[in-house]
């Protein structure tokens, strides 16, 4: 647990100016915290581990609505680069919700995530 702790102190400190940085610590941030609360186990006393907070977590990180989201991707290809980078964005931001979603109680919250894991197979 301590390493991962580290690891995640080490993630958050690592420079970063370019567009794409803030995406890549979140994305590096939320994966972490995933697989270690898929291999040890939540802990609810810890906010790093605590899968609710994750979830709080990944909603705040996320600029689009699921809904938006998926009318985006339907004609991503006619989106500007920004946009599709966006998506692309949300995509990465994501990939952890098939797994986070079997540690949630029933929420509106998971609700949402339950949304992102459909959508974000729509993403390109």
């Amino acid at each position: 647990m301590r390493w991962a702790k580290l690891s995640l102190q080490a993630n958050q400190r690592l420079p970063g100016d370019g567009l794409w940085d803030p995406a890549r610590a979140a994305q590096q941030n939320f994966m972490l915290r995933m697989w270690m609360i898929d291999q040890v186990g939540p802990d609810y006393e810890d906010q790093d581990w605590n899968p609710e907070t994750l979830a709080a977590d990944t909603v705040a990180a996320l600029a689009l609505t699921p809904d938006e989201a998926r009318a985006l991707a339907d004609h991503w290809r006619d989106l500007a680069v920004e946009q599709i980078r966006e998506l692309r964005r949300h995509k990465n931001l994501t990939s952890h919700l098939d797994r986070l979603v079997n540690h949630l109680q029933p929420s509106p919250v998971r609700d949402q995530l339950l949304a992102w894991t459909d959508t974000r197979q729509h993403l390109p």
